[in-house]
């Protein structure tokens, strides 16, 4: 597996800041063995961590979601 591999330790992570704002929640999940795989080469080329890669795809995904999809209605109460 590339991403624990020597690769990553000769050249060092990018540095960012994992999420902008002081509110953060931890989550666990889990994935196939083939799309971690997959992540590990993005975070590999990207000179990430997994974790960055995540956060990131999370974000884009967000972003489209919200712009194609109509507010949320209100909850009565």
């Amino acid at each position: 597996m590339m991403h624990k591999g020597s690769l990553m330790k000769k050249r060092p992570l990018k540095a960012r800041q994992p999420v902008a704002g002081a509110d953060v929640d931890r989550i666990t999940l889990s994935i196939a063995s083939e799309d971690k795989l997959a992540l590990g080469k993005i975070a590999d080329e990207k000179r990430v961590s997994i974790a960055w890669v995540i956060r990131d795809a999370i974000t884009q995904y967000l972003a489209r979601t919200t712009e194609s999809s109509p507010a949320p209605d209100k909850p009565k109460g």
